[in-house]
């Protein structure tokens, strides 16, 4: 007899429960804490894909809400565009290209000669744009101080032209003066069913 089979002889009734308790910690690792161990794992990451997405999610609804915001910030703007800054009617559009043009270029120093109207809708839309041409008469100094007062005011007016050449008759080109013609254009809101 080896002396271990000798030993296991005399203390069999200790090492069988040991070596019983050996195997089913084996098998309970095997078949339990290693299997969950993994789904721990897969749980871990399905968490972080998971708070990943959550933080995808909520850039796009922020993204989304300040997209709403800006759409909302523009309508309401546009809206008082219309309701402020537009000639109301083509009465109004007349005025803001003439009258008040005409009193500019007189503040300006500048001479008024004359002008013509035309009017043309804008496709797709409910504006009219009203489109004068003016013919004006001044030094360079004060066409200048004009053409500031008119990009700066507070009327809707787009300046889309300006020609400058010497004055025509002998008298104003002697003086200095010289000649603007000058094309301008503003919109107004036309009336539903015209």
């Amino acid at each position: 007899m080896t002396i271990w089979r000798r030993i296991f002889e005399e203390r069999r009734a200790v090492l069988l429960p040991i070596v019983i308790l050996l195997a089913a910690n084996v098998a309970v690792l095997l078949l339990a804490v290693w299997p969950m161990q993994a789904a721990v794992a897969r749980a871990d990451g399905d968490a972080a894909e998971a708070m990943t997405a959550l933080a995808l999610a909520r850039r796009e609804e922020k993204r989304a809400k300040d997209a709403r915001a800006s759409k909302d910030r523009a309508e309401q703007e546009l809206r008082k565009f219309y309701a402020e800054v537009l000639p109301k009617a083509q009465v109004d559009g007349r005025k803001v290209t003439t009258a008040w043009l005409v009193q500019a270029a007189t503040d300006a120093g500048v001479t008024f000669k004359g002008f013509s109207f035309d009017y043309d809708a804008v496709r797709d839309s409910r504006l009219t744009r009203v489109v004068v041409k003016f013919t004006l008469q001044g030094r360079y100094a004060n066409i200048r101080k004009f053409l500031y007062n008119v990009e700066t005011a507070e009327e809707f007016v787009v300046v889309e032209k300006v020609e400058l050449a010497q004055a025509g008759n002998d008298s104003a080109a002697t003086n200095g003066l010289l000649e603007v013609g000058l094309t301008v254009s503003t919109y107004y809101l036309t009336p539903a069913g015209s």
